[in-house]
């Protein structure tokens, strides 16, 4: 067997140390120093190539037809049990491929991924998880399994194909599902996993690289798909070096406000399904419920009408929904007029009031705005823009808009209203709610226009 060393590479210029310091000699630059693995190359005529998909190790020839029939036998997906997450990963979650799962300390990242498990084993009676737990007891995974399925003969037989793990060493973690085989398997988190063949602490950028291309390529050999639960930055970026990133198939977010119920379960990375699908899910203490009807979190009955409020007709995905935009426009006493929004990007916010300036002759540079998405979710679709602009006239003139009235465009910098994709099927979908009227590019070219 090669022997194993670790040195330090660093990140910038790919110069190898023999020990850390501070300062890469090669490129000059600070703190990019990363422990790595580094194997001693084999004496000549000795040792095996690097595995490949389709062998064990020896280099191999197949046919095309063969890697057809591959395709169609990893592309197999496990449904979840819960459609809003299987939504998001297109149908369900591939045999073999590998999640990460981001989202801020107490979004439900692990409630979530617990009642998937717990879903998964009470539809399938033949299917196994191994959840490994770094961060929690097996007590505490207990009591939370039991708010979920609850005490009964049958969440007894289910929690028997239930596996838990408590050990942060990958390298057991690996033996452990070589030997049992469980059908799916979830570390919480990758974070707090590490290798003996590092110096470095659980969750340093080494430990985290190395600890993550192992369980990948368990993962591939033994064709188990795996949840890796990933801690983020204060920026809301996930933890870790980028490479984690890279080497997984699915990065799965979870956004929503902790004091509220609202999750939202968005794909930012899908090599086998779509990125743009949204998943609405509401945290309870007996675990997730799925939202069929986003109309009853983005729509507040009591506001609509009143000034300052409008309804977006916005798609996530391949499924158009109705939201409400609420803005308030107040006399500010301040050099500078404060522009505060939840749910909306400011910069889109600081562009959207620049149009209005500009072209029609409503002033905006004495008042203090503040702009809403009704759920507090982050809407990436730019048909939101002709909505905003509809609240922040109604609000500064202090005139309600129609009840069935439904705005879908995007605005351009020189003030016109442009077609967004898949407008037919939004259309259709905002007749069958009931809304009389949907103003969208094709009856309306320009700011101005709206505003007479």
């Amino acid at each position: 067997m090669a022997k194993m060393k670790t040195v330090y590479i660093c990140e910038n210029c790919g110069a190898e140390h023999p020990r850390w310091q501070g300062q890469c000699s090669q490129c000059g630059e600070w703190n990019t120093l990363v422990e790595s693995i580094k194997s001693a190359p084999p004496a000549k005529g000795l040792g095996r190539p690097r595995a490949t998909l389709y062998g064990d190790g020896d280099a191999v020839i197949v046919s095309a037809k063969e890697v057809k029939d591959r395709q169609q036998q990893d592309s197999q997906r496990l449904p979840t049990g819960i459609f809003e997450i299987d939504r998001v990963f297109g149908g369900g979650v591939v045999l073999g491929s590998v999640s990460l799962v981001g989202g801020q300390p107490g979004i439900g990242k692990s409630t979530i991924l617990t009642q998937m498990a717990v879903k998964i084993l009470i539809d399938k009676e033949k299917i196994s998880v191994m959840y490994v737990a770094g961060e929690e007891s097996p007590v505490q995974i207990s009591q939370r399994i039991e708010r979920i399925v609850g005490q009964s003969a049958k969440s007894n037989q289910v929690l028997e194909r239930l596996w838990l793990v408590t050990t942060t060493d990958v390298d057991q973690v690996v033996n452990m599902v070589q030997e049992k085989r469980p059908h799916l398997l979830i570390v919480d988190s990758i974070q707090t996993m590490y290798t003996t063949d590092l110096t470095g602490i659980a969750g340093s950028v080494g430990q985290i690289r190395e600890t993550t291309s192992r369980l990948v390529a368990q993962a591939k050999r033994l064709n188990i798909p795996t949840f890796l639960v990933g801690h983020v930055t204060k920026e809301g970026d996930i933890a870790g070096p980028k490479v984690l990133e890279h080497i997984v198939d699915t990065i799965i977010e979870i956004n929503g406000d902790r004091t509220g119920e609202l999750r939202v379960v968005r794909s930012l990375k899908n090599r086998f399904g779509p990125t743009d699908e949204v998943g609405l899910l509401r945290l309870t203490t007996d675990g997730v419920e799925e939202i069929t009807n986003p109309g009853e979190v983005f729509l507040e009955e009591k506001t609509i009408g009143q000034p300052g409020s409008a309804l977006a007709l916005v798609m996530e995905g391949s499924r158009p929904m109705v939201v409400e935009v609420q803005a308030l426009t107040v006399s500010s006493s301040l050099p500078t007029p404060r522009r505060v929004s939840r749910g909306l990007n400011v910069s889109k916010l600081h562009l959207l009031i620049a149009v209005l300036q500009k072209y029609t002759k409503l002033r905006f540079d004495n008042v203090d705005v503040f702009a809403n998405v009704v759920g507090d979710v982050d809407f990436k679709d730019p048909a939101i823009d002709l909505a905003i602009i509809a609240a922040l006239m109604s609000s500064k003139q202090g005139k309600p808009l129609g009840k069935n009235v439904v705005y879908c465009g995007e605005i351009g910098l020189l003030g016109e209203v442009r077609r967004v994709r898949q407008l037919e099927k939004r259309v259709k979908e905002a007749k069958r709610l009931g809304y009389k009227q949907v103003v969208t590019a094709t009856n309306l070219n320009t700011v101005q226009d709206l505003v007479k």
